[in-house]
């Protein structure tokens, strides 16, 4: 792909993840990401076809850099502490730099779950593998007796559940105890610490 086709396709999703995050996926005309990309309507439909397939592609990279981050993690050879500490980061981290995206989600979910299915399914998929080599350490550990018995899913739910909170509270939190972007951030980072602490004590690590 020549650089300027390259560009012009960058720019396009650019344009259409900040649509879709500000305004949602229903609200978000091709005619708006055309505009805001600076390229003409006829080249969204070049490029990609249709919104939801933009849509499909934004929501596809954010699950990739998840995924690729948690392989990374898994690969590495360290304790199981060092482990969930590094999974929590990932999410903070997504988060921190996409902070519409999770309310985008949950609206998402409950205007249209068919929606996401496609993504879904790559979860899934990326999901099975992940969570087999993950569900090995935690029940070489549990028969170790270092942890209490828990299944992979539980751990995971726990800990999306735990870091996502504070994302979807973080405007209203802001709002009524007039938190400044400085102080806000300073609690999420807080946050982050005692989630950790938080999965570590609910396993029998400390």
């Amino acid at each position: 792909m020549k650089n300027e086709e390259k560009n012009t396709e960058q720019a396009i999703l650019q344009a259409a993840e900040a649509l879709f995050l500000k305004q949602g996926f229903a609200q978000t005309t091709t005619k708006q990401i055309a505009q805001q990309a600076g390229c003409n309507q006829a080249l969204v439909h070049y490029y990609f076809r249709t919104k939801d397939n933009l849509f499909e592609r934004i929501l596809e990279e954010k699950v990739h850099f998840v995924a690729d981050n948690f392989s990374a993690i898994n690969a590495e050879s360290i304790s199981l502490e060092e482990r969930i500490e590094k999974l929590v980061e990932v999410h903070f981290t997504l988060f921190n730099r996409n902070p519409r995206l999770v309310p985008f989600i949950f609206t998402e979910l409950f205007y249209d779950t068919q929606r996401l299915r496609p993504v879904l399914v790559q979860i899934r998929r990326y999901a099975t593998a992940l969570f087999a080599r993950f569900d090995a350490l935690l029940q070489q550990e549990a028969r170790a007796g270092r942890i209490r018995p828990v299944t992979t899913l539980d751990l995971a739910l726990t800990i999306i559940s735990l870091d996502v909170a504070p994302f979807m509270l973080r405007p209203v939190a802001q709002e009524a105890w007039g938190l400044t972007d400085e102080q806000a951030e300073q609690l999420l980072a807080t946050r982050k610490r005692e989630i950790v602490d938080t999965l570590l004590h609910s396993l029998g690590l400390r």
